[in-house]
């Protein structure tokens, strides 16, 4: 099967490649630079006419969004641990909610802290950000007493819901969020960093 992801370093799309080098898949990685706009170029939004990374191309068929992208890529490997297997629908589908949760709720949140401007047309950001930081805290909060009892979020079992939530807090690290009041994620980011497949992926992020 001929896979192509077109990705950007530091972008949520980096989920994606810990997911792919976690199943040890054959992939093409095409990198989209987002600072020059390239994801907006008309030869980009051909190939995705929503203009985001992550975009999987799957026999050149596009798939979009990177909780469908997981769960496809997790439906790909019999017995692939990206998710805890279950052939209950109902908890398929709660682990299907939690992707969803960190793509819809807590990245934006993310984007408000780092990125204010796409979220006003005014020059003054200060409440955009202040908004975000609550919003923040109230999420890592969450997540935090959650992994006080378990080293991951599915309890003692690794997950791609752990490297979407290293995702976000990092990313709200970069912007300014400070993580001193949440220990437990601190201790979660130095596991899920000390994974083969999260190596294997920084590596092709800083190769391109």
């Amino acid at each position: 099967m001929a896979l192509t992801l077109f990705y950007a370093p530091g972008a949520c799309s980096g989920v994606t490649i810990n997911a792919i080098q976690e199943l040890g898949l054959e992939c093409d990685f095409k990198r989209i630079n987002l600072a020059s706009g390239e994801q907006k170029s008309p030869e980009y939004l051909q190939i995705n006419p929503f203009g985001k990374v992550p975009a999987l191309v799957i026999e050149g068929k596009l798939l979009t969004e990177n909780p469908a992208i997981l769960l496809y890529l997790n439906s790909l490997v019999p017995g692939s641990k990206l998710l805890p297997e279950t052939e209950d629908e109902y908890q398929k589908c709660v682990y299907a909610s939690d992707l969803m949760w960190f793509s819809s709720t807590v990245h934006p949140s993310v984007r408000h802290v780092c990125m204010p401007a796409y979220y006003t047309v005014s020059k003054d950001v200060c409440d955009v950000v202040a908004s975000g930081r609550n919003m923040l805290t109230s999420h890592f909060e969450k997540a935090e007493k959650r992994l006080k009892a378990s080293n991951w979020w599915y309890g003692e079992q690794w997950s791609i819901v752990d490297v979407y939530l290293h995702w976000c807090y990092t990313r709200a690290l970069r912007g300014g969020f400070s993580l001193d009041d949440f220990p437990a994620l601190l201790a979660h980011q130095k596991r899920v960093e000390s994974k083969p497949s999260f190596q294997r992926r920084l590596a092709i992020e800083q190769s391109q």
